[in-house]
């Protein structure tokens, strides 16, 4: 028992630094009253004067029996429900911030993912999004995204080009399947057995790509770098990018809307 505690006392120093700069960020960048997207049990800590709001696209009590797992006191009150991604019932320029963990990489498009996040922010708001960099969680081994590719998904996206958006969506799944499904399950269970080629192109055929929670996409700090400031010199001008910032196994980014003009 002495032996796990020394191994726990260095993962917990660890862990408080990670969600430390996290805090630091939220104390010097959000006011007022904002979203949070996606938070789950994970909410960011933010100033006693700031005010959140939980977005997600199913209930509380419906998170709680999803993951039976984790705490149910943990798992954030839900006062939006929607659909993070396009946060389709709330209006423009009505809150001062967007807080946006982990959420990025689960979009099929997310050049228009954060122009409609940015649509929603008054002008000075800030949109605060993280992500995992992929070769330090369970997607190591995928290939990366490019800044080509998030181009080609959003002129795809905006061409209603559904079928040729379906076929490469599947391509992620593949992926995701035969590397980071398989890697997040080796590690719980060692005696995991992955899906066979046959089972795994019929899965592919039958999912429901709308409801799909895997990571379509898998960055390095270059190319969400690229992201960042393409989104703002070419797609929403009126964005500034205020910070991108390693934070161990992710990247936290700060983007500030500097107008009342509106996302394309």
């Amino acid at each position: 028992m002495k032996n796990l505690n020394k191994i726990k006392k260095p993962l917990r120093g660890l862990r408080d630094k990670f969600f430390d700069k996290r805090e630091r960020l939220a104390r010097k960048w959000l006011n007022g009253t904002g979203l949070e997207i996606g938070a789950l049990h994970k909410a960011l800590k933010v100033s006693e004067t700031v005010t959140v709001l939980y977005v997600d696209r199913v209930t509380r009590e419906h998170s709680i029996e999803k993951f039976p797992e984790l705490p149910a006191m943990d798992i954030v009150p839900v006062a939006i429900t929607d659909d993070g991604f396009e946060l389709s019932s709330i209006e423009d320029d009505s809150y001062d911030f967007v807080v946006a963990n982990h959420v990025l990489e689960h979009s099929p498009n997310p050049i228009q993912v954060l122009a409609n996040w940015v649509r929603v922010l008054r002008p000075d708001g800030i949109l605060f999004v993280t992500i995992p960099v992929a070769e330090r969680c369970f997607d190591k081994g995928r290939h990366l995204t490019t800044i080509k590719h998030l181009k080609d998904d959003y002129q795809l996206y905006l061409n209603d080009a559904e079928d040729e958006m379906l076929e490469r969506n599947r391509e992620h799944l593949r992926e995701w399947i035969n590397i980071s499904e398989r890697a997040i399950y080796e590690e719980r269970d060692p005696d995991y057995l992955h899906p066979t080629s046959g089972e795994i192109e019929r899965r592919v055929k039958n999912e429901d790509m709308a409801a799909c929670e895997m990571h379509y996409h898998t960055f390095p700090r270059e190319s969400y770098r690229e992201l960042l400031a393409y989104f703002a010199t070419t797609i929403a001008t009126y964005v500034a990018v205020e910070e991108v910032i390693q934070n161990s196994s992710e990247i936290i980014s700060i983007l500030r809307r500097k107008s009342a003009k509106h996302a394309v």
